[in-house]
């Protein structure tokens, strides 16, 4: 293995430290911090760029701290253990500037705040795990391999989902369905101080397992796919609504949503954004959602806009339409909400045929961002696009071409949605220019 001293410039998006080699290619290293020289081994080598690993730190970063996970390096889920916060957030900005500058952005962007998380750990309110069937193993997959790691617990686990894991690996009839259970989803429940477990299986368990398992004293509900998007359950059956999860959220609003449901990932983070929507959203009147899920940032909206005429989000997930709609009903929301199973597209062609025009729209894409849409965005959206999106890099992309369709960037927000994790949520606010 080729090995050399190598100064760490910046940390790129993905978590990992650029160096140059003496020869000036460049090389990616995870587990470094900027300013650290570090000896390297060369693992991957290219025409245009190397990857290597630390084997020494020659000269540590100040803000260099001692991982406390025991897994950390190797199951690869995070990039940051080894960075005091502070160190993390200054990295993660100075990333989104970079990614702005890197695709050819020409103004200085708009940054308007940086928002920390309350929580560095044990903020996840839920966790999906591999299941190694002949010998008990449920965990995340090892860093660069499809060897499942075995994990006992996940510091950025919520308590509840870490307590839950560990009755699994105790109780008998969990290890004995384990040998036909694929992978699973652990989820907290917050309102009811429980989780919710979700797996997927070859065959069918069965009942006298499934209602053993209902006795653990950490479980609400359990959920089973075999086969297609609708899961089997709740077990047990009088679980209360339905089995789901509850969430307090803002205006004392309840969400009621169901296991394997998308939610953000720390609720606490997702509160703040929402407020901060309900800053940037005062005065419109016609809303369209265009990743509604069960009614996420639309659904406070409803209730702090009385003066609003319509609100309409729209989801491919049918579950969270029910969930969204649920919600509604069980928060006395009026008529004013509309949620439709349809795809974005499917809404902005429907939009354009009808000649409807809303004065804001919310994109939430998944990370592929929402290049496709944007054809027809700019005939439906009149005066403002909130755009929220947890993949920087395609985030840049979309704004750049937005821009180029007749909007300008005027705010931008980081919110740091996954401490000790290269991931962060980006919300920019673009206006219409007349």
């Amino acid at each position: 293995m080729k090995q050399f001293d190598l100064k760490i410039e910046k940390m790129v998006f993905g978590g990992e430290g650029l160096g140059r080699s003496s020869s000036g290619k460049v090389v990616f290293v995870p587990y470094t911090l900027p300013g650290e020289l570090v000896r390297v081994g060369i693992y991957e080598e290219y025409r245009d760029y190397a990857r290597g690993m630390v084997l020494e730190v020659l000269e540590a970063s100040p803000h260099r701290i001692n991982p406390p996970c025991r897994y950390y390096g190797l199951c690869g889920g995070c990039q940051f253990q080894h960075a005091t916060y502070e160190e993390e957030l200054r990295i993660k900005e100075r990333v989104l500037k970079d990614l702005f500058f890197r695709q050819g952005y020409k103004r200085e962007i708009p940054l308007r705040g940086i928002i920390p998380s309350e929580k560095i750990y044990h903020y996840r309110n839920r966790l999906r795990l591999h299941v190694e069937n002949h010998i008990l193993k449920m965990g995340f997959v090892k860093k660069g391999t499809h060897e499942v790691l075995k994990i006992e617990e996940c510091l950025l686990g919520e308590d509840i989902l870490n307590e839950l894991l560990k009755e699994l690996y105790a109780e008998s009839p969990w290890i004995n369905m384990a040998f036909y259970i694929k992978r699973i989803k652990l989820e907290s429940s917050p309102l009811d101080g429980k989780a919710t477990l979700l797996f997927w299986t070859s065959l069918s368990p069965r009942r006298e397992e499934l209602e053993q398992l209902c006795k653990l004293k950490t479980l609400k509900s359990i959920f089973y796919l075999m086969k297609g998007a609708r899961p089997v359950g709740p077990f047990p059956e009088d679980a209360p609504f339905a089995g789901r999860r509850l969430f307090a959220s803002l205006s004392g609003l309840i969400y009621y949503i169901q296991p394997g449901v998308f939610t953000q990932t720390n609720w606490e983070i997702n509160l703040k954004i929402m407020q901060k929507i309900g800053e940037l959203t005062q005065g419109t009147e016609r809303i369209l959602d265009l990743h509604s899920g069960m009614g996420n940032f639309l659904i406070p909206l409803v209730k702090g806009n009385p003066s609003a005429k319509a609100f309409l989000g729209v989801d491919t997930d049918i579950r969270a339409i029910e969930d969204g709609l649920f919600t509604a009903e069980k928060n006395n929301l009026d008529g004013r909400l509309e949620l439709r199973r349809m795809s974005a597209m499917e809404a902005l062609y429907e939009a354009v045929q009808s000649g409807e025009k809303y004065d804001l729209v919310l994109l939430d894409p998944p990370r592929g961002g929402c290049k496709e849409l944007l054809r027809l965005l700019p005939d439906v959206a009149e005066d403002k696009i909130l755009y929220l999106s947890c993949d920087a890099p395609t985030l840049v992309r979309d704004i750049i071409l937005l821009e180029k369709a007749g909007f300008t960037l005027s705010e931008i927000y980081l919110f740091d949605m996954f401490p000790r994790t290269y991931h962060f949520e980006v919300l920019a606010l673009l206006q219409k220019i007349n």
